[in-house]
């Protein structure tokens, strides 16, 4: 008797099972090439339901809310960057131990209309993605105005295992998307002018959250996180707060574009680049102060420290206000070359000891000898980014 009753709740199961598949191929219009594919598709998709499931029943009362989305038929691992995310954390200098106790509770980058639309560019490319998104938020803080970044210019010239950040820098920026708009599967730094660009790299010491809270008032920052706890990929709302997920491995990249508090729990508002329709409109609120996810373990922001008139946002309210000033470089490396946030000539790089105070270097005045030397510095960075992108591709083939 025992066992008809079981095999009754199991066929009911699987039938109820059955049914959710069909709905969530209508909901999303699946389509798939084969038969076997949907089957394929069907395990995981039932893999991922069971896992959710048995998640909520583990952890009841947990902070963040999860749902079936349009990527339940997708293992991670085809989500996460492949290969593995390759950008070098090289700080040098002790921890921070800044007061925070001043700045404002909350802060939320996209109220001041500096962060682009959600990407949905998911594996290899995420690199690219996030760091030109670093790029141009820091330029629409400069200057009120954003333009969306040539995505496809980094990936084509900065490929894996180079680091991004330094590659953009040596080829004098990003260009608009519009003048690079496709993947041409081979570099090509001249099909377009760089419209903006920067000379400082801050790189964080792991673990210090104190000094992430720093440098997010002046711009957004790169994360490497671990994405493969078991409530990330159906994260829907709320703060998330996974004891699944690593605090040492990272296989993902976001961009932090805000911070803030609710019902007693800090967390950092994170920009993914799954679609709108993952997470919270694309975006996922991860817990703040205990390293959750790794998000403290490689964390960059550029920056721009020459004198200029850019435009500052007031820390309680939306307002904005001209002033001359410059980006923090608290508890970081840096790595400064000449240029502004928006130059378009190409920069050259050179690695100092970043102070716990606020530097500022102003421009040299130009003349014919400098002019010479900077055109001879831009062949040699040519030259660099050459050999870089070949023994980039070189490794990615002989792997």
């Amino acid at each position: 008797m025992k066992l008809v009753v079981l095999l009754i709740l199991f066929g009911a199961a699987v039938s109820d099972l059955s049914l959710e598949w069909d709905k969530f191929k209508r909901d999303y219009n699946k389509n798939y090439a084969s038969a076997a594919e949907e089957i394929e598709r069907k395990e995981i998709f039932i893999e991922n339901i069971n896992r959710m499931r048995a998640y909520q029943h583990t952890y009841p009362d947990a902070s963040f809310t999860m749902a079936i989305n349009y990527l339940a038929d997708r293992r991670i691992q085809e989500l996460v960057s492949k290969p593995k995310i390759h950008i070098e954390s090289r700080p040098t200098i002790r921890q921070s131990s800044i007061e925070t106790k001043n700045l404002p509770e909350s802060l939320d980058w996209r109220d001041k209309g500096v962060i682009g639309p959600v990407s949905e560019l998911a594996g290899e490319i995420v690199t690219a993605v996030v760091s030109t998104e670093l790029v141009e938020s820091l330029h629409a803080i400069h200057t009120k105005n954003f333009i969306e970044g040539s995505i496809q210019r980094v990936f084509d010239c900065c490929p894996q295992p180079v680091d991004t950040f330094d590659c953009i820098q040596n080829m004098s920026g990003i260009c608009r998307k519009n003048d690079y708009p496709e993947a041409l599967g081979t570099c090509e730094p001249n099909k377009c002018t760089p419209f903006t660009t920067f000379n400082k790299i801050n790189r964080l010491i792991p673990g210090d959250e104190g000094t992430m809270l720093i440098w997010i008032q002046d711009s957004t920052l790169w994360a490497e996180i671990d994405a493969t706890g078991v409530g990330f990929i159906s994260y829907t709302s709320g703060i998330y707060d996974d004891p699944t997920c690593s605090q040492t491995q990272v296989d993902q990249a976001v961009q932090i574009v805000g911070y803030g508090i609710e019902g007693g729990k800090p967390y950092w508002l994170c920009k993914n680049n799954w679609g709108a329709k993952w997470g919270d409109q694309g975006y996922i609120r991860i817990a703040r102060g205990k390293n959750m996810c790794a998000i403290a373990t490689v964390v960059i922001q550029v920056a721009s420290t020459e004198t200029t008139t850019t435009t500052h946002y007031s820390s309680s309210t939306t307002q904005l206000s001209t002033s001359s000033a410059t980006q923090p470089s608290t508890g970081s490396t840096t790595q400064s070359s000449t240029g502004t946030s928006s130059a378009t000539q190409p920069s050259t790089s050179s690695t100092t000891q970043s102070s716990m105070s606020t530097s500022t270097t102003t421009q040299s005045s130009t003349s014919r000898s400098s002019a010479t030397q900077l055109y001879t510095i831009s062949s040699i960075h040519l030259m660099v980014i050459f050999v870089m992108v070949t023994v980039a591709q070189t490794i990615l083939i002989n792997n």
